[in-house]
């Protein structure tokens, strides 16, 4: 049974952790944790979890910045014990304590409360008072309340929204190096600092929702301190105006939690590990979802605070690791090829890649993608393997050559360096040149590269959007298309090899193992590893390959394939009358293997996905004009589709075991469940 508390928690707390890097690259001077536009009522009697967000906290922070604690509860013996006991773990906690929240109390009996609290607890944190009726059931704390507990030495402030603003003017008296006022309604903020004296502005301060967004308010509070009128003014309504966009102003309970939640889940998505409707808003009363309108309108105000630099965003090189901008600057500072490259202009990611975080930077003089290494699951050799797949795509490196090996050893013990093809001697299949690479992980702790930018589209997004528009693909620039794609993966395997092997840093390597040897024993691996699984179909598999062991039996043919060959990897430029193919990405997966295995993907994602028997001949009849295909090719694929579903169903089953995330963990089986359907279709089994 899974533990909804927990699962809710674990939430939070990666969310927080997101938050509080986010405040801090944006300027915060303090943290408010738990108020009462937060997730406070869900925390109220977790003192355990909140003990671990006041450490995360401090972490974060490096015990450097004011942290405030709210509570929201209305069992007075719970917050006496709990203050007590948090106050004697962490000394410099302020504590911020609200008048009781679900029934109206009068004015003597909240006076009565608030001695009690300031009387029983025995530590000498600070402690603040806030005043919020609309939100604690009308119970309002005024003046002669807040001037009786004065006798309280630890009772440094009142915390409130000023509606009512003879309650500020009769604050004005009390204000000094030992009693704050603090403003926490942002329409008030302008009103509020005009009417104190400018001489006590230092000793108020204001907590502004919207700041876990963006921290237009820093600036507003420090123009009030110079008396700087105009621009206050100014800055009052741009930050109304922000607020008017990011709240939900279709209800009133909640709609700061709410439009501030879609805002910050939608800055972040790309490194969130769910998706933003699956991120849960703790507090069930903020529960209700946004319209499509509103979330669109919250959408383009955040990229609006982003392009007008409103907004620093933290960059995540993997889970586990966020940066900021000039973080990652400092850390590519000394390598000269960037460095040249001018300054950054802009940041567009993370992309999606499971075995790579993809981001695609904007310099002054160029474009390039930078690919970091960050999956636990990378189940291929932890190099960079391009440094050696490109001197061979374009003859630079020959595998027939007698100095062949001794190359191979020499790049794959090089960990920085580049390759750049020459324009007279382009490689065999559109690729983009190696700008850079470091397997060191010394700047940072993965193995990366950078490439040149690939101007075009997927030909999946390309042919997608074909497919939802029910449009024809009839047209010569189709069959035109498939037929180049065809050619080019024709050349790639037109680079032989005098050897199979496993791994590529073994290139070159005399030969060991026939095909025949080589594949068998990859496939007991499988094979057992699947039964590891409760894999249902073993019996099934194993007389299958049996059947059809002499398909594998006759490969003796050693080539270079790019073992990922399929619509996603493939960048196109759409034109009028024809596709241009622009490049070939992705060669995580590249090695030396036999024909039939590099048509598998174009079979399980491509051409199944576009129900098109034309495309798929024509993508076969230009490749034959390279290689003459026998009687039994198509059933050589059909062999290496189902050893490659069985892989990938072994793969994810692997990961749904070695994750921490439940979510996550019920992805990787649910695919796996999809290639075992696979298999079961191939092989007929119902």
């Amino acid at each position: 049974m899974v533990n909804v508390d927990y699962l809710l928690f674990f939430t939070f707390i990666f969310l927080q952790y997101l938050l509080i890097k986010h405040l801090l690259i944006n300027g915060a001077d303090s943290l408010y944790l738990l108020s009462n536009t937060g997730e406070g009522d869900f925390f109220a009697d977790k003192l355990e979890e909140k003990t671990k967000l006041i450490n995360l906290s401090l972490e974060l922070t490096g015990k450097k910045m004011p942290i405030i604690l709210g509570f929201l509860s209305n069992n007075e013996e719970l917050i006496i014990d709990q203050i007590e006991e948090l106050g004697k773990r962490y000394n410099k906690l302020n504590f911020v304590v609200n008048s009781p929240i679900l029934e109206k109390k009068s004015s003597d009996f909240l006076t009565h409360y608030f001695e009690n609290v300031f009387e029983t607890i025995s530590i000498k944190n600070s402690l603040y008072i806030y005043n919020n009726p609309s939100e604690y059931a009308g119970n309002t704390i005024n003046p002669e309340i807040v001037s009786h507990l004065l006798k309280y030495p630890n009772f440094k402030g009142i915390i409130d929204t000023f509606d009512n603003i003879n309650f500020c003017k009769a604050y004005i008296n009390l204000i000094n190096d030992n009693f704050s006022l603090i403003c926490t309604k942002e329409e008030n903020f302008q009103k509020f600092f005009q009417i104190i004296p400018l001489e006590l502005r230092k000793n108020t301060g204001i907590i502004p929702n919207i700041s876990n967004l963006v921290n237009l308010c820093s600036k507003l509070y420090y123009c009030a301190l110079e008396e700087n009128v105009l621009e206050l003014y100014q800055i009052q309504e741009q930050l109304n105006d922000i607020i008017n966009k990011v709240y939900d102003s279709k209800s009133i309970e909640g709609k700061e939690l709410r439009g501030l939640k879609y805002a910050f889940l939608y800055l972040y998505k790309d490194i969130l590990p769910l998706s933003i409707d699956e991120l849960n808003i703790l507090s069930p009363r903020y529960s209700s979802k946004l319209d499509e309108i509103t979330k669109g309108r919250i959408e383009a105000i955040v990229n609006y605070l982003l392009n007008q630099k409103f907004i620093y965003q933290l960059y995540t090189l993997g889970r586990e690791d966020l940066y900021q901008l000039d973080e990652i600057i400092k850390r590519f500072s000394n390598v000269e090829v960037l460095v040249n490259q001018g300054k950054i202009k802009r940041i567009l990611g993370p992309f999606d890649g499971e075995n790579n975080t993809i981001y695609r930077v904007n310099f002054e003089n160029s474009e390039l993608i930078f690919r970091f290494r960050t999956s636990k699951f990378f189940p291929y050799e932890d190099i960079i393997k391009e440094k050696l797949l490109f001197p061979i795509l374009d003859g630079n490196l020959k595998p027939e050559s007698p100095a062949f090996r001794e190359n191979i050893k020499k790049i794959i013990s090089t960990k920085i360096g580049n390759y750049f093809f020459n324009k007279q001697n382009p490689p065999v299949i559109p690729v983009k040149d190696l700008i850079y690479y470091d397997e060191t992980k010394e700047n940072i702790p993965y193995i990366f590269t950078v490439q040149e930018y690939i101007n075009g589209d997927s030909l999946e997004n390309i042919l997608n959007q074909f497919i939802l528009e029910n449009l024809s693909f009839t047209k010569s620039k189709f069959i035109n298309l498939f037929s180049s794609l065809g050619e080019i993966l024709a050349k790639l395997h037109s680079i032989k090899f005098a050897s199979f092997q496993d791994n590529i840093l073994n290139i070159g390597k005399k030969p060991t193992l026939t095909w025949m040897d080589f594949f068998n024993s990859k496939l007991e691996t499988q094979i057992q590893e699947a039964k590891r699984n409760k894999f249902d179909l073993e019996k099934e598999l194993e007389t299958y390959f049996k059947d059809y062991n002499s398909l594998i039996e006759e490969e003796n043919e050693a080539i270079l394939i790019h073992n990922d060959f399929q619509w996603k990897n493939i960048i196109v430029d759409e034109e009028s009358t024809q596709f241009k193919i622009n490049g070939i990405i992705d060669f995580d997966e590249w090695g030396i293997g036999v024909r039939a295995q590099d048509f598998v993907k174009m079979e399980l994602i491509t051409f199944k996905l576009l129900h098109n028997i034309n495309l798929k001949n024509k993508f076969y009849e230009a490749y034959s004009k390279y290689y003459n295909f026998d009687n039994d090719f198509y059933k050589k694929v059909e062999l290496y589709c189902i050893y490659s579903l069985l892989k990938d169903y072994n793969s994810e089953m692997l990961k749904s075991r070695n994750i921490e995330q439940i979510k996550l963990s019920e992805k990787f089986k649910s695919r796996a469940d999809y290639y075992l359907n696979e298999i079961k279709n191939i092989l007929e089994v119902k």
